[in-house]
Formats: C-alpha cells, structure tokens, sequence
C-alpha cells in the first residue's frame, strides 16, 4: 500500500476505474445469461458516462497539476476536461450503436468491451509524459480499432479493411518505435520533461533528435490522419461498418490531439521552428487533398473520411500558428492552443451527432447501403433524424449560426494573427469547397426525397432517442449562439495547466 501511495497511482483514477470496470464487465459477460447483458450494456454506458462528468467537474475544482509512476504519468485540468468530453462521447457514440448492433447480428458485449479497451488506450496516452508510455497507449488503441474492425467476421469488406489497418498501423508504430530509439539514444531520456531539458541545454546531438522526431510526427500523422499519412482512412471508413466508422472516427482523434501537445510541446518545443513547418506543409495538403477529392465522392463513409482530414487539416493550421517564446521560454499563445483544443471538441460533437442518427435508422434497409443517394430516404423514414442530420451538416460546413462557424473562425483568426495571411486565406477557400460537398447531402436529404414515387418504411425511434438526437443536435445551435461558452473555459483550462 506504501508503494501504491509513493507512486501516486490513484492520480490516475480514471484509467484504474475504466480497468476495473472491464474486469468486472467481463466476468459479468461470461457468468450472467444473454438476458442480463443488455442491462449490463447500459450500466456500463451509464458509468462511463458518469465518470465523464465527474472528471469535467474535476478539472475546474481541481487545478493542480500532479504526477504518478516516478512522473511518467501526468494529470492536468485540461487533460481531466478533455478525457471527460471523451467518455461521455464514448458512452453517447455506444448508446447510438446498439440497435444497429442487434440489428446486424453483431455481438453487442464484445463490441463494447473491444471499445472499453480502445477507451482505455486513450485516456492513458493522453496522460503519458514518457515516449514509452505513449508507445503502449497507442498500441493499446490501435490493436482494439483493428480488432473492432474484424470484429463482423461475415463481412468480407470488414476481413478486408481490418487487414489494411494492421498493415498501415504496423507500418506507422514501427516509424514511431525508430523515432522514439534514435531520441532516447540522442538524450538518454524517454521522460517528455528531461528530453526538453537536454535539448535546452545542448547536451543532445539536436541532428539525431530532429531526425527522430520526424520519425515520431509520421506516426502521430498517421494516427491523426494528415496528408501523407491519410491512405488509410477513406478504405477504413468504407469497408468498416457504421458502428466502427463512428468509433474510430470519433473521440480517437481528440485524444491524439492531447497527445500531440504532450510530445511537441511539452517535449520539443524548442524545436519548433524545425517541426512547425512540418504541419504548415501536412495542413495545406489536407485542407487541399481532403476538401477537393470529397467532392466527387458518392459514399457518405468515404465522405466523411476525406471530410476528417480536411477537418486535420485545421488542426494541423492552428498547431502552425502557435508561437514560442519569453523570458523563461514558455509558450505565449494560449489563443492558437484554444482554437487548438476547441476544434477538436466541436468537430467530435458533429461527427458523433451525424453517425448517430443513421446508426438509429439501422433497421430501414434502404439507408444502410452507404450511398450519399440513398440519405434521401432518411427525411420520410424520421423527420426528426433528417432534421438532426442537417443541422451536425450545417455545423461541419461552418455555416452561421452553428458551433462549426465559430470552430472555422478562431483558426483563422490565430492564422491572420500570426501573419500567415496565405494558409488563412487557401483554408477560407477550402472551407467554400467544403461547404459544397456538405450542402450537396443537405439537399438530398431535404429534396431528393420528396421526388419518390414509393413510401419508404418510416421509423419510430422512441421518444429516448429522440431526446438523445434533439439534445445533440440542439447544442450544435445553442454553442453556436454562445460560442464562448467552449473557447473561454478551455483557455482557462489551458491557463491552469500549462500557463500557471
């Protein structure tokens, strides 16, 4: 017990819990009959979701940055708020995919427990202040997706995409595995915090370094999706079906955006000038390849796909205009890291919302082929869904008065304020086109099938449903009309956490 509170293990309460809860849940899965496992479903769905907003209501009340495991593990305000914003996604995303799950015959239990252990990776990678940590939360992750993926064995585009993503994924550890060999050798440290201090103090060969870190930003693209890096994803985001689409399109992303903050700011941040224009390159290609090739597609999962690396593609601009600086050389833009950060909450509450409400239809087989076409039976089947789905549209398009416009916005404003006036205006010319490919499936949906000479099958979704579509499609509106509600508690967090 001594050593448990030497080690500070249980600063890391969430990822113990989360642990627990998977033991339990597994056991629970084999003893109890196949009557009590829907209810163990949505017990563990509400716990998750529980303990999400305990950890957002922690990271207000609870300012101090703490340690564990000899300071490989590090918990902050910010990072408690944003791996509450991912379990109560998780939980949300989970409760979207059961009926689709009952539908297709897809074991429900297994689904979840595969999804807890990908929870599982991301929280602790979020956390990790040591590249070795990091490594093992990111294979966590990666091996639950994969896993995920495969998991409709009658599937033959499943087989097919879960072998492309073991394949991809492989490739990209081994690039962050090499990266994170040739840094440890150049500073003999895999602690984030003593990597910053030898480069600082000039006691590492910053050649070795810089290649190594190369090597660590491939992998971290890859897992972001960013240009080169993105070939995964649109073959992933088809061939998976929608409730594994939705998994890992979803809160993954947030939780590699924390992570790139730790590695490149925490631990490379005097590097900045050599890395930085790394992503100012990725950003321009992933706004540019993302936004024009979704243009032409007819899948909505491949559209979605390119849409997400375009979306990257702000992430990876907003990174570019973050500044480095000051007497004690710490970082002095907290307005970029909150466009940062907020950009990555926003995009996950439209991307959850508009997977949720097909994944609701399930059971209309005339929605479930994929085709952007084919969303013109949504608006018949449930109005409610087709309305829902036009407002997360709206938002991913960053049409006023939706949150998504102020998500667009404070990037390019920290772009115009840090004077890099061409990549501002080269992503306000992408977002048009953006727009077009978003506003393409609005007008299937609200057009297109008033136009059928037959009824499609409506859809009674029950009133709980509705709630869960109404409440998520009427934030998009609500944040919109108080954009600030998200950008100033986030900068107050990052003030807490990095600045304090």
């Amino acid at each position: 017990m001594h050593n448990f509170i030497s080690l500070n293990v249980f600063t890391a309460y969430a990822e113990l819990f989360i642990f627990a809860l998977l033991v339990a849940f597994l056991i629970c899965t084999l003893a109890f009959k196949e009557t009590y496992k829907n209810f163990l479903y949505n017990s563990v769905l509400v716990v998750i979701f529980i303990l999400g907003l305990f950890l957002i209501r922690d990271s207000f009340f609870s300012t101090s940055i703490e340690n564990a495991f000899n300071g490989m593990y590090i918990s902050d305000p910010l990072t408690k708020f944003l791996k509450g914003v991912i379990c109560i996604f998780f939980s949300l995303s989970q409760y979207y995919c059961k009926k689709f799950l009952e539908i297709r015959k897809i074991p429900g239990p297994e689904f979840l427990l595969i999804s807890t252990f990908a929870l599982l990776g991301q929280l602790l990678m979020m956390s990790s202040n040591s590249l070795l940590i990091i490594y093992l939360g990111i294979e966590l992750l990666s091996l639950s997706l994969i896993s995920l993926v495969a998991l409709n064995r009658d599937n033959s585009d499943s087989i097919e995409a879960a072998i492309k993503f073991f394949v991809l994924a492989a490739l990209a550890s081994g690039f962050l595995l090499y990266g994170i060999s040739m840094v440890y050798g150049a500073t003999g440290s895999f602690d984030l915090n003593g990597i910053s201090d030898q480069i600082l103090s000039d006691g590492a060969n910053k050649v070795i370094v810089i290649f190594g870190l190369v090597f660590i930003i491939c992998g971290l693209a890859f897992k972001l999706g960013l240009v080169p890096f993105h070939m995964w994803i649109p073959d992933i985001y088809q061939g998976a079906s929608l409730p594994m689409t939705m998994v890992i399109g979803s809160t993954p992303k947030l939780a590699a955006i924390m992570l790139g903050y730790r590695v490149l700011f925490e631990g490379f941040a005097s590097l900045l000038d050599d890395w930085q224009n790394m992503f100012l390159i990725m950003a321009i290609l992933s706004l540019g390849l993302g936004n024009l090739v979704a243009v032409v597609q007819t899948s909505f999962k491949r559209l979605m796909g390119y849409s997400g690396i375009a979306n990257v593609g702000f992430l990876a601009a907003a990174i570019s205009s973050v500044q480095y600086g000051g007497v004690n050389e710490t970082l002095f833009s907290p307005d970029a890291l909150t466009a940062f950060f907020a950009y990555g909450v926003i995009y996950l509450l439209s991307f959850v919302g508009a997977f949720g409400c097909l994944l609701l239809l399930a059971d209309n087989d005339k929605i479930s082929s994929d085709l952007i076409s084919d969303l013109k039976y949504v608006m018949k089947a449930n109005p409610v869904a087709g309305w829902c789905l036009v407002l997360f549209m709206l938002s991913m398009a960053g049409i006023p008065p939706t949150i998504g416009f102020y998500a667009k916005f404070f990037v390019l404003e920290v772009l115009i304020s840090s004077e890099q006036i061409i990549i501002a205006v080269f992503a306000v010319l992408m977002s048009a086109v953006g727009a077009y490919y978003y506003l393409k499936v609005i007008k299937v949906l609200l057009f297109d099938g008033y136009s059928l000479a037959d009824q499609t099958k409506q859809i009674s979704l029950g009133i709980s449903n509705n709630i869960f579509m109404l409440i998520n499609a009427s934030s998009v509106i609500i944040l919109g009309f108080f954009p600030y509600i998200i950008f100033n508690n986030i900068k107050f967090l990052i003030g807490t956490s990095f600045f304090s």
